[in-house]
C-alpha cells in the first residue's frame, strides 16, 4: 500500500488572498500584514528574492499537495482544491520543487476558491498539446454530486468536450462522484493505495439549511480547510490523527469559517499527545509571526502536550520520515 510522505501548503489564505489590493492602494497604506505580504522573505544563506515566493504572510486560496509513495517506487500528487489562485501557486511551488505530474484532484466544495475562476480550466496545462509534449494524459478528480453539478454549470466543456468552442483545448478531465450512503460520503482509494476517507463539515449557510463542505483524512493526516462546525460524524473520523490542518480565519467568530480559538478546540479535541494542528484559511488580521507566538504561549496546548502553527505557502510537511 502507498504510504504517506509530506503534505504541501500550496495556499493559505482566504477567498480573497492575502494580501488585499484595497489594503496596499490606500494612501498611506496602513495594513501591517498586507505590506508583509509582498516583501520577499529569502530561506536564510541566500540572494534576496525577486518575487515573495517565501514570505509567510502571503496567502492564496487554500490548496495543499498530499504526496504518498506508491508501492511502484514513483511518488504521487494529490491536489486538494485548485481556486483562484491556482495557476499562481502551481507556477511557484511546482516550479521551485520540482513536481510535475498531478496524480488527483480532490474537490472540497463549489465555491470559487476552491474550483473556481478559470482554475479548473487551469488543469489543461497539464494534458494538452501533442503527446510527447504533455505532462500526462489525463487528470481524475474526485468531487461530491452538489460539486460537480456546480462544475457542469460553470465549465461545461470540462464536463462534455463536445461542448467546447473556440481552440478546442480542453483540459482532460475524469470526473469521479464521490459515493454516499446515509451517513455521509464514503471512503475510496487513489491509486489503488492511498486511502482517502472524506467526511462532511459545516460551512455556513445555504438559504435556512448548513451548507456542507468536505473534509479528507488520509492516514494520519486530516485536512479541513472550510469549515465552522464539525458534526458528530467528522469529529469522530478526525479525532486521533497525527497532524491536524483547519481552517482559522481571525480572531472573531465568523458564520463559515472558524476563529482562532474554535480551531484551537478542534486541534484539543482531535490531536493525541505529540500532534501537531495547522492553521490555513487565514486572513489579513494577523502577521504569521504573532500568531505563532500567540500559539506557542497558549497553556491549553502546553497542557495538552501538542503543537499548533499556522501553515504558510509553500511549507513542505514531512510524514512517515
Amino acid at each position: 500500500m502507498g504510504k504517506l510522505r509530506e503534505f504541501v501548503f500550496l495556499g493559505t489564505g482566504t477567498s480573497g488572498s492575502v494580501p488585499n489590493i484595497h489594503c496596499l492602494i490606500r494612501d498611506p497604506p496602513t495594513c501591517e500584514v498586507c505590506m508583509a505580504a509582498i516583501k520577499a522573505e529569502p530561506p536564510s544563506g541566500t540572494q534576496p528574492l525577486q518575487l515573495p515566493r517565501f514570505s509567510k504572510n502571503r496567502r492564496r486560496n487554500t490548496s495543499g499537495l498530499v504526496r504518498f509513495m506508491h508501492s511502484d517506487g514513483r511518488m504521487r500528487n494529490v491536489l486538494i482544491d485548485c481556486g483562484k489562485t491556482f495557476y499562481e501557486s502551481a507556477l511557484t511551488w511546482f516550479v521551485e520543487y520540482g513536481f510535475q505530474r498531478i496524480d488527483a484532484v480532490l474537490l472540497t466544495h463549489g465555491h470559487a476558491d476552491a474550483i473556481m475562476g478559470k482554475r479548473i480550466d487551469d488543469l489543461r496545462q497539464w494534458t494538452i498539446g501533442p503527446r510527447h509534449h504533455r505532462i500526462q494524459d489525463v487528470v481524475n478528480v474526485y468531487l461530491d454530486q452538489s460539486t460537480m453539478e456546480v462544475v457542469r454549470r460553470a465549465f461545461p466543456y470540462a464536463v462534455d468536450t463536445n461542448k467546447a468552442t473556440g481552440s478546442g483545448e480542453v483540459p482532460m478531465i475524469k470526473f469521479h462522484v464521490i459515493s454516499a450512503d446515509q451517513q455521509g460520503p464514503m471512503p475510496f482509494i487513489i491509486e489503488d493505495e492511498l486511502v482517502v476517507t472524506p467526511f462532511e463539515v459545516e460551512h455556513g449557510k445555504a438559504g435556512s439549511k448548513p451548507y456542507m463542505s468536505l473534509g479528507f483524512r488520509f492516514e494520519d493526516l486530516s485536512y479541513v480547510s472550510d469549515a465552522n462546525a464539525f458534526p458528530l460524524t467528522a469529529a469522530r473520523i478526525v479525532k486521533g490523527s497525527k497532524y491536524l490542518i483547519v481552517d482559522a480565519l481571525h480572531p472573531e467568530p465568523h458564520s463559515s469559517h472558524f476563529s482562532f480559538s474554535q480551531a484551537i478546540q478542534e486541534c484539543l479535541y482531535a490531536l493525541p499527545k505529540g500532534g501537531h494542528g495547522f492553521f490555513t484559511g487565514l486572513s489579513h488580521n494577523v502577521l504569521h509571526d504573532d500568531l505563532n507566538k500567540y500559539l506557542a504561549a497558549d497553556e491549553r496546548i502546553r497542557t495538552a502536550g501538542i503543537t499548533v502553527e499556522v501553515g504558510y505557502d509553500g511549507q513542505r510537511i514531512p510524514i512517515n520520515q
